[in-house]
């Protein structure tokens, strides 16, 4: 077997230095390379999960706080999955698919502004089967990049050979956890590794898997930060979701797990009253299709200004609060009706991902190019699925998570629809995560969603011809390339010197 770098190794995971903020998952507890303070898991602990026809995919972004060289994790799978980067404020914009914000006009403003001008005085605007492979072992499957990362698919043999692999690279994860890895393995379920660095050593050259490194930070250092979202997609005789490792994580279980399945449903085991929304597809879809809500105060539509008229259309779309989820659930959909892991876009963008990385190019302006570069796969890929969208409902649970229970057995779900009178965002706001404020006056108005386009029946299956390249991945490449070349040309210049 090949051995892999020593780096740090994030299974499932990936790494972006941030403030901490509340967007974890918490299905492991992290493992760590050497001595020194444990890494713990920081904030509520959210997971996205997707289901339908044999096809399973979930999302999750973790924090940590803790030593800052090097940490990972451990996620087992049922059969290998093909690994995808998503945007890192998914579960805010799946949050604000649930609960869209409004648009308040608020036309006592106007009057004020014009008894102000009256006065001359006029105020600035406000701003399958079993893993073959032997017990003393782990074999590497499939390695690849996605982004900065560089991620392995695993079998191992037994735990005690997963273990002494994890020795090897000098990682330690927490005692007790051995048995259930042993489960996992001997049910043929896979690891997927994500190997990654946070801090920066003296002689120590950068490496995929930093996207930004303070120099500073000494080692042994503590960090307090997000991870960059990263989703998972994979085939499950099933719906499950592998939590029992989290049982390993210190402190509170506190989860939000966000279940989007062909009906309704509650998790084995934990408790009807964790389940505290459930939002039909046809909901769903006018959230992300129709313009925002719009309240008027003080008068109705009619009464707006013209002048304020004419932005209102740009302020009601939906795509800045919620597009990402939209792409989430259309990018599923497509992937459950063509019986695929990988989308040709999804696969297009580690490409470009790829390139960047071998020329130590990343960051915000680079992703804001791929967007760009894949904005028209990806919105074709959902005006193909998105109508799917009407069959299915969002389940959110939100609770702490018996111990005991997610220690004794993996998470499944049974059907369960929630009363009415308890399915309602004044006592469970998705993006509050609790009661919603209290409405404003005014009049309150709703867009219905474009209509679903007609089912022609499921569309042709990915085929390897290649597709034209959009103008912006040239543009991509060409910044890449003459950034790479001014880095070598400036570089010379200093040995010469």
């Amino acid at each position: 077997m090949r051995a892999l770098p020593r780096w740090p190794l994030l299974v499932g995971l990936l790494f972006a230095t941030g403030v901490a903020s509340a967007d974890p998952c918490g299905m492991v507890p992290p493992v760590w390379d050497g001595e020194g303070p444990a890494i713990t898991r920081i904030g509520d602990q959210i997971t996205y999960v997707f289901y339908k026809d044999g096809l399973e995919s979930f999302v999750i972004r973790p924090g940590f706080s803790g030593k800052v060289d090097e940490f990972g994790m451990l996620i087992p799978f049922p059969t290998p999955p093909a690994i995808r980067k998503v945007e890192d404020p998914i579960f805010d914009h799946v949050a604000k698919a649930v609960d869209p914000p409004e648009v308040v006009v608020d036309l006592r403003m106007f009057e004020m502004e014009r008894a102000l001008r009256t006065e001359g005085a006029v105020p600035a605007p406000a701003a399958a089967g079993g893993l073959a492979v032997q017990e003393d072992s782990v074999r590497v499957i499939r390695e690849e990049a996605v982004g900065m990362y560089e991620v392995a698919v695993l079998e191992a043999g037994s735990a005690k050979a997963l273990q002494r692999w994890l020795d090897d690279h000098g990682y330690r994860y927490p005692e007790g956890m051995g048995p259930v890895a042993q489960e996992y393995v001997a049910d043929g379920w896979c690891f997927v590794a994500v190997k990654t660095k946070v801090g920066v050593k003296r002689k120590v050259t950068p490496r995929p898997g930093m996207r930004e490194a303070d120099p500073a930070m000494p080692k042994g250092a503590t960090f307090d930060g997000n991870v960059q979202a990263m989703g998972f997609r994979f085939r499950s005789e099933r719906l499950v979701v592998p939590m029992r490792l989290s049982a390993f994580n210190a402190g509170r279980l506190h989860n939000i797990v966000y279940v989007l399945t062909d009906g309704p449903v509650r998790a084995d085991g934990l408790g009807d009253d964790l389940v505290v929304r459930q939002v039909a597809g046809k909901l769903l879809r006018r959230n992300l299709t129709a313009p925002l809500p719009l309240r008027v105060i003080g008068g109705t539509i009619d009464d707006i200004p013209e002048d304020r008229r004419r932005t209102l259309p740009q302020e009601r779309d939906p795509t800045p609060h919620n597009g990402f989820a939209k792409t989430l659930f259309a990018g599923d959909l497509l992937a459950a009706r063509l019986g695929v892991l990988a989308l040709p876009h999804e696969e297009r963008e580690k490409e470009l991902l790829r390139i960047g990385e071998r020329l130590s190019l990343r960051g915000p302006e680079l992703d804001a190019l791929h967007r760009e570069a894949l904005a028209a796969q990806a919105e074709e890929a959902a005006q193909q699925a998105l109508a799917d969208l009407d069959a299915m409902t969002l389940t959110i649970i939100d609770g702490d998570f018996d111990r005991e229970t997610i220690a004794r057995d993996n998470l499944h779900f049974a059907s369960y629809s929630l009363p009415s009178e308890k399915n309602d965002p004044r006592r469970y706001d998705a993006v509050r995560r609790g009661p919603a404020p209290r409405r404003l006056p005014g009049v309150r108005y709703e867009s219905e969603a474009p209509p679903a386009p007609a089912a022609e029946g499921a569309p042709p299956a990915p085929t390897a011809t290649p597709t034209p390249r959009p103008r912006a991945l040239w543009i991509t490449l060409g910044v890449v390339l003459g950034l790479a070349a001014l880095g070598v040309f400036f570089s010379r210049s200093s040995q010469a010197s």
